[in-house]
């Protein structure tokens, strides 16, 4: 990454002048204020946003126990501008602007409290010296964050998986302490403590958003709450010289602020890859839900060399970048014998390999976490490297614990030895990583669609809550862009009903950040709505500019993107469906663009028919087959179009809208 320009001022270092001072960090454009004081051998902050508290004073530090003291000894100032370009993201370049106070705290636990202040949110984290351990001395995490809000609303995780519904926390009644979800918990499960990202709406006009950031020598955190106050539960361990994770609290008065901010990228360290011009964000066709469909000719998609070259063929018809072959093409993924090197007698991934090479379509492998733990990785991707792939799928890397993370993150950088892009399945979660590492796409830190048949599906308001929880964590791979609705719940791999349109489909595949679009359908079933496709094909997953156009949680959502000369917009409404416009106010001023829309059909509707899973099936006595429904209801206009036009737009119940805009040429 190539820095433009960088700003860093030091002030001169100095101590509290007496035990009630109080220190005052703001935000580069002042909406933010953090106020520091040190009494009665606790450090607090509190945090003002737009003149109003919205986090009371708030306990900092590692310590012994809770009643540990803990001293200021020295206080150092900083402000630092730079504006960096990014390998692929949502913005081409990234401003990274805060104001930073470290204070220095003595006596036994001895630590620099490192504080940031954004723009668009605040970060701190636990520096401990060179000299020290962190041994018990360290073993109590005291930061608290005392948010204020006389009716809080808040959605989170329930599970790895699923996200919760709007949900009052004046009456939160959390499990057991110590009891865990199942990635197939309830929608109205409560878990003992929650996950992050944790998104708050405190006011009408202010948010938060508590996560974490460079989670990379750490067990990954997670939160506990009493009232209106969340501890961080943390494990601190290991040798002096070490840093926690960030502490993040996003700020913002409007959701779609939310969607805009960059500052978890910021906390992470600048690209350590010299060379990226290997690295190449898209779209992958993907074989895991297709087996069992029927192509049209009557052929039947499996786990063998000829599904994957009509794989092939299709990706190199369409403008498709990838082909993913996803488990089992090396045998039972979880058998730790089967070696990722040496695939089943009906692959012939070395005649699959060079065919896409032929053809100018990258490949992608799957692996099990079990296959890089019982095998050489070195080994395993210089044969990679040597068929040609250009990334791997790790899959089952759930683990949150610090050794599973220095594992993953050695994963990541032995791939980009190797030339190869990585995404990870069944994962932790995104903090920030893809920006140091930029070979990292994306992680399924979401609620994958067509998993388990236990699962409860997610409606069309729970695709919306996904954005604003797992999609604020970062780069997210849903698997959206099925248009088979009505018939692919027969298959092997499909275990659930997807409450959508075919066009929310379409919009999903944009509106989630990932710089991998995994496409689930066969390519006979995009063949059939060529038209509709065309969105998917045409999105290039890294982008110049992105502006949140209009969102409210749970209710709907509009983004759109810039790449070029050319922008993509899309939305979701919940089940209500929505009739609004868009105005194209983004546009270049004397410029008459192409316009393509793509829309739901006027009778169009996100219901299905029968049991919503394989298990209420089973349940039931009901044999599930193709059952038609208004899911599949699209329409697709074109129109010419200047900036400030105001676009009509009409959503279905549970549908979404598209838009290709681009210079006439």
């Amino acid at each position: 990454m190539k820095h433009l320009n960088t700003l860093l001022i030091l002030a001169a270092t100095f101590v509290f002048a007496n035990a009630n001072a109080a220190e005052v960090l703001r935000s580069p454009n002042e909406t933010i204020e953090v106020s520091f004081e040190a009494n009665a051998d606790q450090i607090t902050y509190t945090v003002s946003f737009n003149g109003e508290t919205i986090i009371s004073p708030s306990e900092l530090g590692l310590k012994s126990d809770a009643n540990a003291p803990l001293e200021v000894t020295n206080i150092k100032r900083s402000s630092f501008d730079e504006t960096w370009e990014t390998v692929w993201g949502n913005y081409s370049e990234i401003r990274n602007h805060y104001n930073e106070i470290q204070l220095e705290l003595g006596k036994v636990a001895k630590q620099t409290v490192i504080f940031r202040v954004y723009d668009d949110g605040i970060a701190f984290r636990y520096e401990i010296p060179a000299a020290s351990t962190f041994n018990e001395a360290y073993q109590y995490e005291a930061t608290q964050i005392n948010f204020v809000s006389e009716q809080p609303k808040a959605w989170f995780p329930l599970s790895q998986v699923l996200v919760s519904d709007e949900t009052d926390l004046d009456t939160w009644q959390p499990a057991k302490k110590g009891q865990k979800p199942s990635k197939n918990a309830r929608y109205d499960y409560k878990p003992s403590v929650i996950r992050t990202p944790l998104t708050l709406k405190l006011v009408d006009d202010a948010y938060i958003v508590v996560h974490e950031a460079e989670v990379i020598q750490s067990d990954v955190a997670d939160l506990q709450l009493n009232d209106r106050t969340l501890t961080y539960n943390s494990k601190i361990k290991g040798a002096g010289g070490q840093v926690t994770s960030w502490r993040t609290v996003n700020i913002a008065e409007r959701p779609a602020d939310l969607i805009e901010s960059s500052m978890i990228l910021n906390l992470n360290e600048s690209n350590k890859l010299k060379d990226t011009s290997w690295i190449k964000p898209g779209v992958t066709m993907w074989d895991w839900r297709a087996h069992g469909a029927h192509a049209d000719d009557g052929f039947e998609y499996g786990i063998n060399t000829e599904s994957y070259i009509r794989f092939i063929d299709f990706a190199a018809e369409a403008g498709i970048e990838y082909l993913m072959i996803d488990a089992e093409w090396y045998g039972p993924e979880r058998d730790s014998k089967s070696d990722p090197k040496t695939p089943i007698a009906a692959v012939d991934i070395e005649k699959i390999c060079a065919y896409a090479k032929e053809k100018g379509v990258g490949m992608w492998l799957y692996i099990n976490t079990k296959a890089l733990h019982a095998f050489d990785v070195d080994a395993t991707l210089k044969q990679y490297q040597e068929w040609g792939v250009v990334g791997i799928k790790q899959g089952f890397s759930a683990s949150e614990h610090r050794s599973a993370v220095e594992h993953d993150m050695g994963i990541i950088k032995k791939c980009a030895e190797y030339g190869i892009m990585i995404v990870r399945h069944e994962s932790a979660k995104p903090t920030g990583v893809n920006r140091t590492y930029p070979n990292m796409l994306s992680y399924e830190y979401v609620n994958s669609m067509l998993d388990s048949g236990q699962r409860p599906a997610a409606t069309p308001s729970r695709v919306i809550n996904n954005l604003f929880v797992f999609g604020l964590a970062g780069p997210v791979d849903r698997s959206c862009g099925m248009f088979d609705l009505d018939s692919f719940i027969t298959r092997e791999k499909c275990h659930r009903q997807l409450p959508s349109t075919v066009v929310s489909q379409v919009a999903q595949c944009m509106l989630f950040p990932s710089g991998l679009v995994t496409l689930p359908d066969i390519p006979d079933a995009y063949r059939r709505k060529a038209d509709l496709f065309e969105f998917i094909a045409e999105l290039p997953m890294d982008w110049d500019q992105t502006i949140a156009l209009e969102a409210e949680i749970g209710k709907y959502i509009t983004l759109a993107r810039q790449a070029g000369d050319a922008w993509f917009v899309a939305a979701l409404a919940d089940e209500a469906g929505r009739t609004t416009s868009v105005s194209l106010d983004f546009l270049e001023e004397g410029v008459t663009y192409d316009v393509t829309l793509y829309e739901d059909a006027p009778n169009a509707h996100y219901e299905f028919i029968g049991p919503m899973n394989k298990r209420e099936a089973k349940m039931q006595k009901i044999k599930l087959k193709p059952t038609e429904t208004r899911r599949e209801l699209y329409q697709v206009k074109k129109i010419t179009a200047k900036k400030g036009d105001a676009i009509p737009v009409v959503i279905a119940p549970g549908g979404g809208h598209c838009m290709w805009i681009r210079p006439v040429k």
